[in-house]
Formats: C-alpha cells, sequence, structure tokens
C-alpha cells in the first residue's frame, strides 16, 4: 500500500466503531418500513438495499478471510422468507467475526494495484455503511449526521478509486480539468484528462467546490442534494466557484468506475 493513501487514513478500531454505529442506525431505518421507496437508489426499497449491503458484506467478509473473490454466482441470496434486516444482520455479523480475527496489516487482496491489506476492507465498509445508512434513513425519513473524519476520508477514496487503470476510458474531451474541492480545512484536488483522473497539488483548479465533507462524500457518490432537498439530508449542496462542466465531467468520471 502507497503511503500517501495510508498515512491520513483511521484506525482499523476505529473504521470497525463508525461502521458499527451507522450499521445500527441502517437496521433502525430499515424497520420503520420494508417497503419505502428509496430516493437515493431509484430502483430500490429498503428490502432491495438490505439485500444489497448482506451481499457486500457477504463478499468482502469472504475476500477477507480468504484473500480470493467470491464468485458472485455461489452469493447466498436472501431465502424466502427470511426478514431482510435478519438476512443483512447475519452477514455483518459474518464480517465482524472475520475483521475481528485479523489485524490492520494481514495480507488480503482488494481491486486496488497499491492496496494489499484488511485495513483497506475495514475503511471501505465503513464507508459503504456510512453512504447506505444514509440511503436508509432518507427512504423512511431524514438522514442523521455524518461523522465528518469518516466523511473526509470518503472523499480521499473516492477521488483514489477514480485513478484506478480501469477508469482510464476516454471520455471524449480534450481538454485538461482540474478540480478543487474542500470542507475549509482539508483539499484534495483532481486532474482531469482524456484518458483519465490523477490525484492533483499544484495547478490552478478549473472549479473549486466548496462544502462540508459529508456534502462531498454525497455529492460524489451521487446523492442529488438539491433535488432530495438540503434539509433532508441535514448538509447544504457544496458551492462551486469556476467551469461546473469540469466538477459534472468529474462525476461522471467516478459514476462510470
Amino acid at each position: 500500500m502507497t503511503e500517501s493513501y495510508d498515512a491520513s487514513w483511521l484506525t482499523g478500531a476505529r473504521y470497525d466503531a463508525l461502521r458499527h454505529e451507522d450499521f445500527e442506525r441502517f437496521c433502525e431505518a430499515a424497520s420503520r418500513d420494508l417497503a419505502a421507496h428509496v430516493p437515493t437508489c431509484p430502483d430500490w426499497d429498503v428490502t432491495a438495499l438490505c439485500d444489497h449491503l448482506g451481499r457486500v458484506y457477504q463478499g468482502r467478509a469472504h475476500v477477507a478471510e480468504h484473500a480470493e473473490f467470491k464468485d458472485q454466482e455461489t452469493f447466498e441470496t436472501r431465502p424466502e422468507g427470511e426478514d431482510p434486516i435478519a438476512f443483512v444482520r447475519r452477514w455483518s455479523d459474518e464480517l465482524d467475526r472475520v475483521l475481528a480475527a485479523r489485524p490492520d496489516d494481514a495480507p488480503t487482496v482488494t481491486f486496488m494495484p497499491d492496496a494489499d491489506t484488511v485495513r483497506f476492507w475495514r475503511r471501505r465498509m465503513a464507508l459503504e455503511t456510512l453512504v447506505h445508512r444514509t440511503d436508509a434513513e432518507l427512504a423512511t425519513g431524514d438522514a442523521s449526521p455524518m461523522d465528518d473524519e469518516l466523511s473526509a476520508d470518503g472523499v480521499d477514496e473516492l477521488l483514489w478509486f477514480g485513478t484506478h487503470p480501469e477508469n482510464d476510458d476516454d471520455d471524449g474531451t480534450d481538454a485538461v480539468g482540474v478540480v478543487s474541492l474542500t470542507d475549509g480545512t482539508r483539499e484534495w484536488r483532481a486532474r482531469l484528462e482524456r484518458a483519465g483522473l490523477a490525484r492533483e497539488a499544484t495547478s490552478r483548479p478549473d472549479v473549486t467546490v466548496r462544502g462540508s465533507a459529508p456534502a462531498l462524500l454525497l455529492s460524489l457518490s451521487g446523492r442529488d442534494l438539491d433535488g432530495i432537498g438540503p434539509a433532508r439530508f441535514g448538509v447544504r449542496p457544496p458551492a462551486l466557484e469556476g467551469d461546473r462542466a469540469v466538477y459534472d465531467r468529474l462525476l461522471a468520471r467516478l459514476g462510470a468506475f
């Protein structure tokens, strides 16, 4: 794992604690109405969201334990008649079992070329749970506050994922664009080229996006703060200064990964 992506990460214990907190909020929100539509995931209701998160936990518990990805065709689907919350809890417990038995630096495989320890999956599962907890809460009410440090970690993670070699598809735009994202205390820069995205620290930005870390994470994750309503998310949408098209290009590239 490269130092540039590891130095500012939280501890594994902190990731696990935050995931547990957000998972309980997820289950509380889901229990209100399993048939409720999820506005941030238009094709899903809450039951489908439970099934999705359960499958994610199932797959990531396997890879953390066996250092190999599980064939999706062999994933267990929720048995007919099993409560969706019981299903996702069962796989959350399995993920807990696997992670509790492994230190942060235990070797595994991931989908990022420069990451190869269990700490990657602790971080990834904490962030997966944070965003889907918010989805569940919006389906049945309003979102509760998001942890600021973890949200900032999520911004960093998404930009990192955007640099993956599989994200180097030609987007048809020759111009180089630089996006600066800031929550007032931290800044992230991304350089967009025709065939890829790179982390960037020096070039003058074409657009600056300002907002809280939760607002930036939600926006980069494709959550429509303006359309659904900022009051429901509990955060203001990010404010843009500069070329909106460059930011939209970044969102499109992250959404395609």
